[in-house]
């Protein structure tokens, strides 16, 4: 036997960083002399002659060397042009189309085939490795495995169903954008031939073609493989009481301009016309458009400075609370949640078990199914689509805050076992408060939305009473009093949205003179 050492063995490159070049390599490929010489513009005007006739009158005019079968009989053909500054690739194009022929572009040469002819077009395979990958769905094996197998007369066919748990539910495709545009894309007669597969591991695409179809490929690809938008979500649940939530309407209202303030359409339902006063307004007073029925509520977009002002205010106050301050970065349109509290579970279906006994049967009631999960604390779902100048962004936001989760006794069932003896079964259910918003708002990236409105209302009994006397049996309750103490407790939501690069920079986009909004065409 051979002595095993007390020391671990450690390889000499742990801890130790190697530096390589990257396995990144351009999208587009080398272009050859034939396809930079199509890139000429020609002018030229004939009328009723062959098609021979005007490639041949080409090939000898720009220097393209050009090898074309002449018993085609589509060569024979006569047509009538009039070509003023065209590039000739463009004009081999349309020829292509009206006449299935197939220019195959070479490094030296270009080959003029028939398109219906497979046997005969020129195919190679191209090898295409994305910078930024793939968004897959976030998701564990499968979890669950039916197969279901039918056998008729000489036909056996096996269906199989997989189910997937995701832990990530942004609502990711289970086929990636890029995939999903070569499929749709690339079919028809012009694209029988050209397959394609994906490595996901590896984020390579190969794919073979003719060298047009790999060409229009690239531009697809280039498309796809750019970064995809981030926003960094910062959100502050806080509760406050009334007269700070009072004191924060006024510095909001006071200490700006009114035509400064944008005020975002509200759509919670709690406000119908949000117009916020001037500054001759009472202090203490909040207008009675804010909110209606038996809630205060508003929505409001406050900039860096307001932000400041308002975290300010309620430190030096003392009378805020913070719930919770969760921060994550979300993809461009993908939902996201925060969550924040403690977690419990619970059954809403049961199944009767029954046991069979020597003189009689049992019945008992036991949880089936997956238990339900609820959450007391904060949570916030929200979803972020960046415009397309980069500049604001639209935000849907659902905050919700549940307190005083507790499983409460729903049902009793009682079975009555041989010798009348009852056996009891409690189903227990949730019983909780819930406050919840839903809006959409339009930001600019760096501004916060906050949402206020009533959280709770804290009832107490206040108790005075004059010393010994009010002690005193009986006749004690006449040197009391007794106040009833209604306090509300306003709840606060603070959503920042800034976009970020994907390197954590804050990101943000000038202005363009330049910039078009024509789209761009590939043919």
């Amino acid at each position: 036997m051979h002595r095993i050492e007390n020391a671990p063995y450690i390889p000499e490159t742990y801890g130790k960083t190697s530096l390589e070049k990257g396995p990144l390599f351009d999208f587009e490929s080398a272009k050859g002399r034939m396809a930079k010489v199509l890139e000429k513009e020609v002018t030229v005007h004939l009328d009723n002659v062959p098609l021979e006739t005007v490639i041949v009158n080409l090939s000898q005019t720009t220097g393209v060397n050009i090898v074309a079968d002449k018993s085609l009989p589509v060569l024979k053909q006569t047509l009538s042009i009039n070509l003023d500054k065209v590039k000739l690739g463009e004009f081999f194009r349309y020829v292509a189309r009206n006449y299935d022929l197939q220019f195959q572009v070479g490094d030296e040469l270009v080959w003029v085939v028939d398109a219906k002819d497979t046997k005969r077009l020129m195919e190679e395979t191209r090898f295409y490795r994305l910078r930024k990958g793939f968004v897959l769905p976030a998701q564990f094996g499968a979890g669950e495995v039916a197969r279901q197998v039918t056998i008729v007369p000489n036909l056996t066919t096996t269906n199989e169903t997989q189910k997937f748990i995701r832990f990530v539910n942004d609502e990711a495709p289970a086929q990636p954008a890029l995939e999903r545009a070569i499929k749709e894309l690339f079919t028809g007669t012009n694209y029988v031939n050209m397959k394609f597969m994906i490595d996901y591991e590896r984020n390579l695409v190969v794919a073979r073609g003719t060298p047009e179809q790999l060409d229009m490929l690239e531009k697809v690809i280039q498309e796809f493989d750019r970064p995809i938008q981030q926003v960094l979500i910062e959100a502050r649940f806080v509760t406050i009481s009334k007269p700070a939530f009072l004191q924060l309407g006024v510095l909001w209202e006071t200490g700006r301009d009114l035509n400064s303030v944008r005020i975002p359409q509200d759509f919670t339902g709690l406000v119908t016309d949000q117009t916020f006063p001037r500054a001759a307004n009472t202090l203490g007073q909040v207008s009675p458009s804010i909110g209606i029925g038996i809630q205060e509520a508003f929505t409001n977009v406050l900039g860096a400075a307001d932000l400041s002002a308002t975290i300010t205010a309620l430190e030096q106050t003392g009378e805020g609370q913070t719930l919770s301050a969760p921060r994550l970065t979300v993809l461009n349109n993908r939902p996201a949640t925060i969550s924040d509290g403690k977690v419990q579970y619970y059954y809403e279906q049961y199944d009767v078990k029954q046991t069979v006994q020597q003189y009689y049967t049992a019945s008992s009631f036991v949880p089936s199914g997956k238990p339900t999960k609820i959450t007391a604390g904060a949570e916030l779902n929200v979803m972020a689509s960046i415009s397309g100048d980069g500049k604001s962004i639209l935000l849907a936001l659902n905050p919700r805050v549940n307190t005083d989760v507790q499983l409460v006794r729903y049902a009793t069932l009682t079975d009555i076992q041989p010798g009348g003896t009852n056996v009891s079964f409690d189903i227990n259910l949730p019983q909780y408060r819930t406050q919840e918003l839903s809006t959409r708002v339009v930001v600019k990236s760096g501004e916060t939305v906050v949402m206020g409105g009533v959280i709770e209302r804290q009832r107490s009994t206040l108790v005075e009473s004059v010393p010994v006397l009010g002690d005193i049996p009986i006749i004690g309750a006449l040197f009391r009093r007794r106040t009833e103490v209604d306090t509300p407790r306003y709840l606060l939501v603070f959503v920042t949205a800034t976009i970020v690069k994907d390197t954590g920079e804050f990101l943000v986009y000038e202005d363009s003179h330049a910039a078009t909004n024509a789209p761009a065409v590939s043919r």
